[in-house]
């Protein structure tokens, strides 16, 4: 499961990174149509917004639970002794899968009118936009089982792994 798990991050980074590079092409190509050309590429920000930022935002939230490397504040960590710091893991994750687990299951109630709608944006031209919605619900959920992982670990006493630890 870890082994399916850990390919499936990677996938999922490899993916937002690469819509990354796509959206900095896109818009490059689109500046230098507008002033070289004077044709920019029609339905450049409607992409960029609902597809590009979307699959950069969302998709790599598993890799970053995965390396135990999202934004944390240390703040009364650090001063906690090991029992207490083993318990704010414990909650922080538990809160953080709940926190992930009801934006999946909102998001996902979204997307799925968007598909039976087939939703579109209508901007400089038309483009479809209800396959994007379904990244938001795909990397919250994976992110969510990747923290449920590191719950289990942390429960039973196993190191779960790399954190990011004060300087």
């Amino acid at each position: 499961m870890r082994r399916l798990v850990d390919v499936l991050t990677a996938t999922l980074a490899v993916l937002s990174a690469l819509a990354m590079a796509l959206m900095m092409l896109h818009v490059t190509a689109d500046v230098a149509g507008k002033y070289l050309l004077r044709a920019p590429i029609p339905g450049t920000a409607e992409v960029v917004a609902n597809y590009y930022m979307i699959a950069a935002v969302f998709l790599p939230l598993a890799w970053v639970e995965a390396r135990s490397q999202p934004i944390v504040v240390d703040l009364f960590y650090t001063m906690a002794p090991a029992a207490g710091r083993r318990a704010m893991d414990m909650l922080g994750t538990a809160l953080t899968i709940a926190f992930y687990g009801v934006l999946a299951w909102l998001s996902w109630g979204s997307a799925m009118a968007a598909w039976r709608i087939g939703e579109i944006v209508e901007g400089t031209w038309k483009v479809v936009i209800w396959p994007a919605k379904f990244l938001l619900p795909l990397g919250l959920a994976i992110a969510a089982i990747v923290l449920v992982l590191r719950l289990v670990d942390l429960m039973l006493g196993r190191d779960p792994g790399p954190r990011t630890e004060p300087a």
